[in-house]
């Protein structure tokens, strides 16, 4: 049955009005890999809004209250400099990936492509490059006001003006440099995380009665069911890191920020301190201080976090509890080489 819609249309806001490219250099673009902690960075970011997908750009509800009650001292009734669109899928729908079978055991191939990469010269794809004049400037324009209009919605609900916009999209890091060419004057933030602790997070949520169980509909029952995810996300990771990378050194410098997960975890104030302050999100100490309390893992109540649960451990290096020799093999022999390169031991 065909959608209905209201026949007043009047009632229905027009695009916004803006200005491009100001809106543009307030966007900041998170890509890394799944499991990499941009959850975590998006809630410190954004704070004391909420950032989930439930609503419009982390638009405030009870726990900001909660959490104002709180605050006791003076001078610590935080606004909220940032607001969050938490994984819009922009690279899933302009940059689909397409399954191919490849070699584990052949260090070349890949897991993945996308539709750009093996249509890209036909003239009949949309997004033939045969016609990018055609298409590009239009896209770019359809996102900056998409995202506008969620921000506009934001900053009229939280009272707030002209915040830098988080857009957290980790699970579309493939289409990180597609994104970053349409966009070239927004930031782009390189989340780094070990890649054996994602896939052992992966794992965990995997399992039975684990939180992703149901929506990958993968069993994880069988030391060969564990192998090969282990075998297949190594290569996913690398592919979506070194893709990240492209994008990273091809952005201008003043443009790009990197940090690591676990930098964020051992030392969150040193860590997060110069993000801030090149984001132009000006918290004081004490205020830094708060921030970084409400959102630690410890501060979780012990219902909501543990094995089998999106927020599990928090603990770098927890892999090696986990994972079988053979496992750690097949991960370092495809992963090895970048994980070295990252700043991590093989």
């Amino acid at each position: 049955m065909p959608r209905e819609f209201p026949d007043d249309r009047a009632s229905v806001p027009g695009p916004p009005s803006f200005d491009e490219r100001e809106f543009e250099s307030r966007l900041a673009w998170i890509f890394g890999s799944p499991r990499c902690g941009s959850t975590w960075l998006l809630g410190l970011l954004c704070y004391p809004l909420e950032a989930t997908t439930r609503t419009p750009a982390g638009v405030v509800g009870r726990r900001r209250k909660t959490l104002l009650r709180r605050l006791r001292r003076p001078g610590l009734r935080l606004r909220p400099q940032a607001v969050a669109i938490n994984e819009p899928y922009l690279p899933q729908h302009l940059i689909p990936l397409v399954p191919v079978r490849f070699d584990p055991t052949d260090l070349e191939s890949r897991p993945a492509l996308t539709l750009n990469d093996t249509r890209g010269d036909d003239p009949h794809y949309f997004f033939s490059e045969q016609y990018a004049y055609a298409w590009r400037p239009q896209l770019r324009k359809l996102i900056l006001t998409r995202l506008a209009a969620q921000t506009e919605r934001a900053e009229r609900d939280v009272h707030v003006n002209n915040p830098v916009v988080i857009v957290k999209e980790p699970n579309g890091s493939h289409g990180a440099e597609f994104m970053m060419s349409l966009l070239p004057q927004a930031r782009l933030i390189f989340m780094v995380r070990d890649g054996r602790d994602v896939i052992d997070s992966f794992m965990d949520g995997m399992r039975a009665g684990g939180w992703l169980a149901q929506p990958y509909m993968r069993k994880m029952e069988t030391g060969e069911d564990r192998l090969a995810f282990a075998s297949t996300e190594a290569r996913s990771w690398l592919e979506r890191t070194k893709t990240v990378q492209r994008a990273f050194e091809a952005h201008p410098p003043e443009l790009r920020w990197k940090l690591r997960y676990e930098d964020l975890r051992a030392d969150t104030t040193a860590t997060l301190r110069p993000l801030l302050d090149w984001l132009g999100i000006d918290w004081s100490d004490a205020e830094l201080e708060t921030v970084i309390s409400e959102n630690a893992f410890e501060a979780i109540p012990a219902r909501r976090r543990g094995s089998g649960t999106p927020l599990r451990a928090a603990t770098p290096g927890l892999w090696r509890e986990h994972m079988s020799d053979q496992e750690r093999k097949v991960m370092e022999e495809i992963m090895g080489p970048k994980l070295v390169e990252l700043g991590y031991d093989v």
